[in-house]
């Protein structure tokens, strides 16, 4: 990496580290996202419905009188409603949710920083940099802490991070997204690391252990509670056709909802007061009547392109799934053409997994720290020319300073309200510039040449 990017980077996190010195200290209302993860879960323990509001605040209330603890907000609509599939409260209530909450909100906050470590060491072992061309771990961490989005989401202990680290951690070690799929690297030369295995090693010497696939299903199934954000991991799983590691991972995601059920006294009606919990989201989502919209909307925070289409024209929501749908056929036609055009090499696996990433935020409710899936983009950058680095740095900027910020300090003119819809207007160069600049992989010996 440039050592002016280097730099450029190093700024912005320390900025948005002190942060933490400019806050108050955290109490037991601060990581709000945990508290609602934490409270959906015990309700269920009482056999409840963490999907109905009243329940879910009158839950919260329960925890703080027993634990005695002072509180000045309430889960719950209108901010952070409990939208969690039910195998996440079975996850959180055979863990953390055993605890007391006085002791456990601490706790996570310890995980969400373990967690965000973790992902930084294990990028290098999931993209298998192992030669000259490496990316350090800590340059990983470096744009992690970069992004705008990730120091108020630690402060709100988000889940968000150690969904990912279990996702990547899936990666490498089932050995997903890799560098190369036989000893040699995107321009076609054997890596320093591989070739000499590649010389000595058997195939069936090659394969992976049984436990391999297993260990990796068991990390994606305990992912799967954020949903759409493990989508490209799953989807990248399917396309190795690494069944067994999807098989597990189901189990895993089955066993969890059964607990789930098993702990709801009215299990069927989990399901439609849920349906009910989402239509009253929606509803007090897009209202343009509102005087401090789109702030009390939360559409500063989303990274989905129809959040930009709903903003320009209020009222087009029917449209957005036919606009995302467009979005996937059109990146999907272009990854066909790519493959029918150069039939001797083909896309480089990382590659690909950057493209799912990049339309998964874009068509998926996905707020703005939920970019950190992207960090990949490190090692796309060093085989784009200089030119196309400073290209991707400007699509990436939305991400990295912080423009609403800029807006309110500036009284929040109706003519900024643009800043907070940039977000995913650089995603979609972002994706733009993936396509465009497709890395492959040449086809090296086969196993048999390898062989002899």
């Amino acid at each position: 990496m440039p050592r002016f990017l280097l730099l450029f980077l190093a700024l912005i996190a320390l900025f948005n580290v002190s942060r933490v010195l400019r806050e108050p200290r955290p109490d037991a209302d601060r990581p709000m996202d945990f508290r609602t993860c934490y409270v959906g879960q015990q309700v269920l323990r009482q056999g409840e419905n963490p999907y109905d509001n009243a329940v879910l605040k009158a839950g919260w209330q329960r925890i703080v009188q027993q634990e005695n603890i002072v509180s000045r907000t309430q889960p719950g609509l209108p901010n952070l409603p409990f939208l969690y599939p039910p195998w996440a409260a079975g996850l959180f209530g055979g863990t953390i949710g055993q605890l007391p909450y006085a002791l456990a909100w601490p706790l996570w906050y310890g995980l969400a920083l373990l967690s965000l470590v973790l992902l930084a060491r294990l990028w290098p072992k999931a993209l298998h940099i192992e030669n000259a061309d490496t990316v350090p771990w800590w340059h990983f961490l470096l744009a992690a802490v970069a992004l705008k989005g990730t120091v108020p989401a630690l402060l709100t202990g988000q889940p968000t991070f150690a969904a990912l680290a279990l996702g990547v951690g899936a990666l490498a070690v089932g050995g997903g997204v890799k560098r190369s799929f036989d000893g040699t690297d995107t321009t076609g030369k054997p890596t320093a690391a591989t070739a000499p295995k590649e010389a000595t090693a058997t195939p069936a010497a090659q394969k992976n252990p049984l436990w391999t696939p297993i260990i990796a299903g068991v990390l994606l199934g305990l992912a799967a509670f954020k949903v759409t954000l493990l989508l490209p991991f799953a989807a990248w799983f399917l396309w190795k056709k690494q069944w067994l590691t999807l098989a597990v991972a189901a189990a895993v995601v089955a066993l969890l909802s059964a607990v789930a059920f098993y702990w709801a006294a009215f299990p069927a009606g989990l399901l439609p007061t849920y349906q009910h919990l989402v239509a009253q989201v929606r509803a007090q989502s897009f209202d343009p009547a509102d005087p401090d919209y789109p702030l009390t909307q939360g559409l500063t925070l989303r990274l989905e392109l129809a959040n930009v289409l709903e903003w320009l024209r209020p009222g087009s929501s029917p449209w957005h799934l036919l606009l995302h749908g467009a979005l996937w056929l059109a990146a999907g036609l272009r990854l066909l053409w790519l493959r029918r055009q150069r039939r001797q090499r083909r896309l480089a696996d990382w590659h690909l997994f950057l493209v799912l990433s990049t339309l998964t935020l874009l068509t998926t409710y996905h707020l703005y720290y939920d970019a950190i899936l992207l960090l990949p983009l490190l090692l796309f950058s060093r085989y784009l020319p200089r030119r196309l680095q400073w290209w991707l740095l400007v699509f990436m900027l939305p991400l990295l300073l912080p423009l609403n910020g800029i807006a309110l300090a500036l009284g929040n003119p109706v003519g900024l309200h643009v800043l907070y819809f940039l977000p995913p207007l650089g995603l979609l160069g972002v994706l733009g510039l993936l396509l465009a600049r497709p890395l492959h992989l040449t086809p090296g010996p086969s196993p048999a040449e390898r062989g002899a």
